[in-house]
C-alpha cells in the first residue's frame, strides 16, 4: 500500500523544518549532544548548522567543532578530518582553529605512540569506587554478614575467600595497581574505625592500632611497591596531617599537614602529586617544603607507569576531557596533552574517577551519554493501576538535579536549564514545560538560581538571581518578560512551603492552613510528601529486592505499592505535581567503567 501525503501537509512540515535559525539548530544539536546523549543526531544538527548557514562563518565553523568532538566522544577517525578542514578553511575564525590544531596535535601525538585502545568493563558489583576494585579481570569485594573478603573473576564466578573477619565489619577496600595487596577499613564492635593491610593470598593481616576514625580527610592510597600507604589523620584539637604508614611493620611518619584531599605516589616514590583549592601540585616524599604547582583547578586522577605525565580531568570547564601533564623532577615541562573528551567523574567532590595499574592501563569510570541524571515523568493515577513513566529530554546538561516548578493547575512545570559544560551548574536559563503537548520553550535567559517560585498569580514566576542574593525578578509565563523586584517576595505570599525541623519535614498547602504530617527522616533520597499531606511516596524495594514506587500514610501503616520505578539507584529525588496525579523523578544514571591502553604519547 502507497503512503499517500497530502501537499499542504506537506509545505506545512517543511515549513516547519526550515523555520529555526542557525543558533536555535545548533541549540538543538547541543541539546542532542549533552541532554539526550544522542550523539549521532547532535552531529546530523551539527552538519546542518555548518552547511544550510555556511555565511555565518563563526557559527558555522563552532558547528564543525562540535561535529569533530561528537566523533572523538564516539573514538571514530573522522575528528580529524574535520579539524583539519577547520584549521583550513576557517582562519579567519581564531578560537576554533586554535581548538582544531590544538587537538591535531593531541590526537597526532598519541597516533604517534600507538593506537590508543579502550574497553568497556562490566562489573557484577555496584560499588561507587569501583575502580579501587578492579584490575580488569578481577574483583574484590566483601560480605559483612558472613565477614568474608572475596576475589573473583568480572562475572563474580571462581569466587576465592581471601580473609575472614570475625568481630569486624569491612567499610571499604583498597586493591593494589598490581593486586597483590588488599586495603581495608574496618569497624570494630565498639564502633571505632581502623585500616588493615592483607594479601591477596590470605597471609600478612596487619591491623593498625589505635582508632583511626578521623582519617578520612583525603582517600587512603597504596604505593607502587606495596610497602607503605598514604592517610589523612586528624588529631583533637589539631590540624590533619599527611600521614605515611609502612606496610611490614605499621611504623608511622608524618609527613606533614594535610593540605587537600586527593594523593598520589609517583611510580619511583620519590613524590606525591596532590590535589588543594589552589590547583594540582607535586611535592617530595620527605614533605611539602618546595611543592610545585603544575595545573590549576582539576581532578587528579594518578601518575602514568612511566612517571613521565600527572592523569587529570577537569581542566577546561568548556568541555569535559582528560589530560596529561608533563612533569619532571617535580617539575611541570610542558602543555598539557587533551587525550580524549568526557565526564570523566562525578560530581561528587570526594570521589576521584580512575587511577593506573601496574601494567600502564588507565582504568575509570565515566558519567553515560546524557550526562549524570536522567528525568522521568510519571502519571500516578493510570487506568491500568501502575505508575506509567516516561523519560524526558530536558533543556541544559545533566550534571545535577533539576528540580520542577509546577504550576498550581499541575499543566506545566518551569526549571531552570544548568549549561554543566560551561560550568554552570547552579544557574541557568529558565525554562517551561507544557505536560500534555511536550512543548518547551526559553522563558528567560539570563543567570538564575536552580530553584524559582510561582505565584498565586499563575502566569507569574519569581526567580533569584545568584550574582546579588537580593535580587528578585519577576518573570511572565505568557511573554517572558521580566522585570526586577523592588523587594523579596515571602512564603505566606507567593508559594507552598516545605519546611524542615531537624530533619523531620511537614508543609503546608497551597491555599494556606495549619502545618501538617511531620514524616520521621528516611534513608531515602526519592521521596516526596503527596499534597494533602495525608502519604508519603517513596522508592523503595519490596520483599524481593525489586524496585518500585510506593505510599505509605503519614498516620502510619503497611507500605503500598504504587508501580515500578525507572532506575534502581536511590541517589536522586522526586517532586508531586499540586494535584497529586504527576510525579517527576531525577534518577543517577549509573556510571560506566572503563579501561584506556596505549594512551602515552611517545618518548
Amino acid at each position: 500500500m502507497k503512503l499517500k501525503i497530502p501537499v499542504a501537509s506537506l509545505l506545512i512540515c517543511l515549513a516547519a523544518f526550515a523555520a529555526d535559525s542557525g543558533p536555535e539548530l545548533f541549540q538543538k544539536a547541543v541539546t542532542e549532544e549533552r541532554a539526550a546523549g544522542n550523539l549521532e543526531e547532535a552531529i546530523k544538527l551539527y552538519q546542518r548548522v555548518a552547511t544550510e548557514f555556511a555565511s555565518d562563518r563563526a557559527l558555522a565553523a563552532r558547528a564543525l567543532v562540535a561535529e569533530a568532538r561528537c566523533y572523538e566522544k564516539l573514538g571514530q577517525d573522522q575528528a580529524t578530518k574535520i579539524y583539519e578542514q577547520i584549521a583550513r578553511d576557517y582562519r579567519d575564525q581564531r578560537d576554533p582553529v586554535a581548538t582544531a590544531n590544538a587537538r591535531l596535535a593531541a590526537l597526532r601525538t598519541t597516533q604517534s605512540s600507538a593506537t590508543m585502545s579502550q574497553r568497556r568493563i562490566d562489573l557484577s558489583t555496584g560499588s561507587a569506587f569501583v575502580t579501587y576494585h578492579t584490575d580488569g579481570q578481577r574483583q574484590v569485594g566483601w560480605s559483612n554478614p558472613t565477614g568474608e573478603v572475596t576475589m573473583s573473576d568480572m562475572a563474580g564466578r571462581n569466587k576465592r575467600i581471601i580473609f575472614k573477619l570475625k568481630d569486624r565489619k569491612v567499610n571499604a577496600l583498597l586493591a593494589s595497581r598490581d593486586f597483590s595487596l588488599i586495603l581495608m577499613t574496618l569497624i570494630r564492635p565498639d564502633n571505632t574505625r581502623t585500616f588493615a593491610f592483607v594479601k591477596a593470598d590470605g597471609t600478612g593481616f596487619r591491623e593498625l592500632p589505635g582508632d583511626w576514625s578521623d582519617a578520612w580527610d583525603c582517600n587512603p592510597e597504596i604505593a607502587w611497591d606495596n610497602r607503605s600507604a598514604l592517610f589523612c589523620k586528624s588529631e583533637p584539637r589539631a590540624v590533619s596531617q599527611l600521614i605515611q604508614v609502612s606496610v611490614a611493620d605499621g611504623a608511622v611518619h608524618k609527613i606533614g599537614d594535610a593540605h587537600g584531599s586527593q594523593y598520589r605516589f609517583s611510580p619511583d616514590g620519590k613524590y606525591i602529586a596532590y590535589r588543594d583549592p589552589a590547583g594540582i601540585g607535586v611535592m617530595s616524599t620527605h614533605g611539602f617544603d618546595g611543592s610545585q604547582l603544575v595545573s590549576g583547578p582539576g581532578f587528579l586522577d594518578d601518575w602514568t607507569r612511566d612517571g613521565r605525565f600527572l592523569i587529570v580531568d577537569g581542566l577546561d570547564t568548556n568541555a569535559d576531557g582528560l589530560y596529561l601533564i608533563p612533569v619532571a623532577n617535580g617539575f611541570r615541562q610542558g602543555n598539557s596533552i587533551l587525550v580524549r573528551y568526557g565526564a570523566f567523574r562525578s560530581y561528587n567532590p570526594f570521589f576521584e574517577a580512575g587511577r593506573t595499574l601496574a601494567s600502564g592501563a588507565f582504568i575509570y569510570q565515566s558519567t553515560p551519554p546524557g550526562g549524570q541524571y536522567s528525568t522521568w515523568l510519571g502519571t500516578l493515577a493510570a487506568p491500568n493501576g501502575t505508575v506509567d513513566w516516561e523519560q524526558l529530554t530536558l533543556a541544559g546538561g545533566n550534571a545535577d538535579m533539576r528540580p520542577p516548578i509546577w504550576s498550581p493547575d499541575s499543566a506545566q512545570f518551569a526549571y531552570v536549564a544548568n549549561d554543566n559544560a560551561a560550568g554552570q551548574l547552579q544557574n541557568g536559563d529558565l525554562h517551561l514545560r507544557n505536560i500534555r503537548s511536550g512543548e518547551d520553550r526559553e522563558l528567560y535567559r539570563g543567570d538564575v538560581r536552580q530553584r524559582c517560585v510561582w505565584s498565586v498569580q499563575p502566569s507569574t514566576l519569581f526567580c533569584r538571581q545568584p550574582a546579588n542574593a537580593q535580587r528578585w525578578l519577576s518573570v511572565s509565563t505568557e511573554t517572558g518578560h521580566a522585570e526586577a523586584l523592588a523587594s523579596a517576595p515571602t512564603q505566606d505570599e507567593y508559594f507552598r512551603a516545605v519546611r524542615s525541623n531537624g530533619g523531620i519535614f511537614s508543609m503546608q498547602p497551597s491555599l494556606g492552613g495549619d502545618w501538617k504530617s511531620p514524616l520521621e527522616p528516611t534513608g531515602d533520597w526519592q521521596e516526596a510528601l503527596s499534597p494533602d499531606g495525608k502519604f508519603r511516596i517513596f522508592h523503595g524495594r519490596d520483599a524481593a529486592g525489586k524496585n518500585g514506587l510506593f505510599r505509605v500514610a503519614t498516620s502510619g501503616g503497611t507500605p503500598e505499592r504504587l508501580g515500578d520505578f525507572p532506575g534502581g539507584n536511590v541517589r536522586g529525588a522526586m517532586w508531586i505535581s499540586p494535584d497529586g496525579n504527576k510525579i517527576i523523578a531525577d534518577v543517577l544514571n549509573p556510571l560506566q567503567l572503563w579501561m584506556l591502553e596505549n594512551y602515552e604519547p611517545k618518548q
